[in-house]
């Protein structure tokens, strides 16, 4: 069984109807059949599948679905300690900080499922990016921010998001290119385990070809809990 819901947030940026498909991994037999409405139409659609359940991901490769990317979800077992240093160069978004996150959003990605999928280009996935770290100061996306800040200028930022039971999870997290390697975004992270109220343990998804981050995390405590296959589909035949 397939369950096919319109991402209208999404379809702004790609010019066409976008779609988040759902698979049932005990009801498979009408994927093809479910997608029908979707495959013959000029859309974009995307799925993403646990990497053990080959059969679903082959079914919706048949249906004309490419895998752009593996995500890797990790997960902390305990907060990682405090550093002093990081107060002092990082702190809590503020509204005058919009403009200065939106460009590093815009140019700070390079290897999210945006990105590595030819048919979308570097342009759009980086205004992608720049409106999902832009909804925060509008309020539509995240429940916090850290930014790492020289002479109050914002040099990375890490947006986060509230759940249940003291779950927080890294929504985006970018640094400018120029401050790389600096251990800042190391810093918003210790930062936002210890400034944000009630958190048990953090969580975040990243790509496996972003080895630097896989690598970041891993230092500072995070494991893996489980990863998937995410797949688009731009239809028909690329268009």
């Amino acid at each position: 069984m397939v369950e096919v819901a319109p991402d209208t947030w999404l379809q702004q940026f790609l010019g066409k109807p976008a779609f988040r498909i759902s698979v049932d991994a005990e009801q498979q037999s009408t994927i093809e059949n479910d997608l029908k409405s979707i495959t013959c139409q000029r859309a974009f659609a995307y799925a993403r599948i646990p990497t053990a359940n080959t059969r679903s991901v082959n079914m919706l490769e048949a249906a004309g679905f490419r895998v752009v990317d593996v995500s890797i979800t990790l997960e902390t077992a305990e907060l990682p300690p405090a550093e002093v240093d990081d107060a002092k160069r990082v702190r809590f978004a503020r509204a005058d900080d919009a403009e200065s996150i939106e460009k590093i959003a815009r140019e700070g990605f390079k290897l999210s499922r945006f990105h590595l999928d030819s048919h979308i280009g570097s342009h759009v996935a980086g205004e992608i990016k720049e409106c999902w770290a832009a909804n925060f100061f509008k309020d539509l996306r995240g429940d916090f921010m850290v930014v790492a800040a020289t002479r109050s200028e914002p040099q990375g930022f890490l947006q986060l998001l509230a759940g249940k039971d003291g779950v927080l999870t890294i929504d985006l997290v970018a640094v400018a290119a120029s401050q790389r390697r600096k251990g800042l975004a190391a810093a918003m992270i210790r930062f936002a385990a210890h400034g944000c109220p009630n958190v048990k343990r953090l969580r975040v998804g990243t790509q496996a070809a972003n080895v630097d981050s896989l690598r970041l995390y891993q230092r500072l405590g995070f494991v893996i809990r489980n990863t998937d296959y995410v797949l688009h589909f731009h239809g028909p035949a690329g268009g």
